[in-house]
């Protein structure tokens, strides 16, 4: 009967699990936009805050920032030479540099330290996996709420 149950719970827990495709050279290149839903991350951080003054204050900067972040938009362009070039627009400014990226043993996608000769721009991702989920990329950090994802523009 143990046995029974287990084998019942673990069929509905894997109904459940999303399943990742492994990543390859052919998915990813091309341009790809990268949408943080920095409202949805910010209610799940006042959520999380051990004191009400802390909610209230992530609370009030949740428009501030999230009016500002529909100003930005960032795009990666993945090459077929294991070049990345990233692209960041905002308010009618414009600055490119690149990085390179590699698809690592598990599968997923590793974009390198991009930075530029005059460290203005320096994006630090070393540590993030990025997972083929239902056609878009997402970070590992953010599997399960998908707030931080990327989609194919071309």
């Amino acid at each position: 009967m143990k046995r029974t149950i287990f084998t019942l719970a673990l069929l509905f827990a894997s109904a459940f699990i999303v399943n990742a495709q492994k990543v390859k050279e052919k998915d990813i290149i091309g341009t790809w936009k990268l949408v943080i839903d920095i409202e949805e991350e910010m209610e799940d951080e006042a959520e999380e805050a051990d004191t009400m003054l802390e909610e209230v204050f992530i609370k009030a900067i949740s428009g501030f920032v999230g009016g500002i972040m529909e100003d930005i938009e960032i795009y990666f362009e993945f090459q077929s030479d294991n070049d990345v070039k990233i692209t960041v627009l905002a308010y009618d400014e414009k600055e490119t540099e690149t990085g390179s990226w590699y698809i690592n043993k598990r599968g997923y996608l590793v974009i390198e330290d991009i930075e530029d000769d005059d460290d203005n721009f320096n994006i630090s991702t070393d540590d993030d996996e990025w997972k083929l989920i239902d056609g878009i990329l997402v970070s590992d950090e953010h599997e399960e709420d998908r707030t931080v994802y990327m989609t194919r523009v071309d």
